[in-house]
């Protein structure tokens, strides 16, 4: 399992998360850490009101998404970012 992880994570232009709940567990933590640390932009998909409780992790997120067309918008952004820096 963790080598597939860490091998889709390297393999990846970006990283995207569903963070509904009130926090994060931990390994959701490191794969956003992990994403943030490699240079990949991370999209955080909220789908709720609620704040997270995990401020730091909060920190990684590139952009943080609620919609179905924010998520494209953000894919969309990053791909330009990647194809004109």
């Amino acid at each position: 399992m963790f080598n597939n992880d860490l091998w889709g994570l390297q393999a990846a232009d970006l990283a995207a998360f569903l963070v509904t709940g009130q926090d994060i567990d931990s390994s959701m933590a490191a794969e956003i850490w992990f994403s943030f640390a490699t240079g990949k932009p991370v999209i955080a998909v909220t789908a709720s009101e609620r704040r997270f409780r995990n401020l730091f992790a909060e920190g990684m997120f590139a952009y943080k998404v609620k919609t179905v067309q924010e998520i494209r918008l953000a894919i969309s952004l990053v791909d330009s970012s990647v194809r004109n820096p």
